[in-house]
């Protein structure tokens, strides 16, 4: 039990280390959570980490999921921006600035890639600045990542981690049991046979 328990928390922590991350969104001190995942898995409103290096960035950076393959994604000098002729809800977006450039887009996402924004509209070198390549959109495959929302995506392993260390801690106290019943002697001694005082 106790190998069982402690390769179940060894395989549980390489688990995590592969598939959780903590990102720092730019221009804020906090920590983010992101799950790994397959770049057709993103949607719209996903946060997600990316790789761009034809936008001339080093590294991985996070950016909103504006639009997917399909999608209009429209935006005037003033106004919100439009997906498929709606208007988008964006409670995320610094100060409620929803274009932040002095020129609207209209762009039309083609299938297997996606049109990103960052939520500082005023201070974000995203798909906006980058029309003039594909409609600003990028390849699924730049996505490596997408932020979670609370610490939903940390109960998997959080249980699995626990259920290791329970099955070790039993496995353990189990060899401690044994390992004492073995250092027991059980020792008859006749009657009337004197027993020296260091007798085991």
């Amino acid at each position: 039990m106790l190998t069982a328990g402690l390769l179940l928390v060894v395989s549980d922590i390489i688990a995590f280390r592969m598939n959780i991350r903590l990102y720092s969104p730019t221009g804020d001190d906090g920590k983010i959570i992101a799950e790994r995942i397959e770049g057709s898995q993103a949607r719209r409103g996903d946060l997600v980490v990316v790789d761009i290096p034809q936008w001339e960035f080093r590294g991985p950076i996070m950016e909103r999921v504006i639009g997917v393959g399909g999608d209009r994604v429209t935006c005037a000098v003033e106004g919100k921006v439009m997906v498929n002729g709606t208007p988008l809800d964006e409670p995320y977006v610094l100060n409620g600035v929803s274009n932040g450039l002095q020129r609207g887009y209209d762009v039309t996402v083609p299938p297997g890639r996606l049109f990103l924004l960052g939520d500082n509209r005023i201070d974000s070198f995203d798909s906006r600045f980058h029309l003039r390549m594909d409609q600003g959109t990028v390849p699924t495959s730049v996505v490596s990542a997408r932020a979670t929302t609370g610490t939903g995506a940390l109960i998997p392993y959080s249980v699995f981690f626990g259920a290791g260390l329970i099955i070790a801690l039993g496995g353990l106290i189990g060899a401690v049991i044994a390992w004492a019943k073995g250092r027991r002697r059980i020792v008859h001694v006749p009657s009337g046979i004197a027993v020296p005082h260091n007798w085991p």
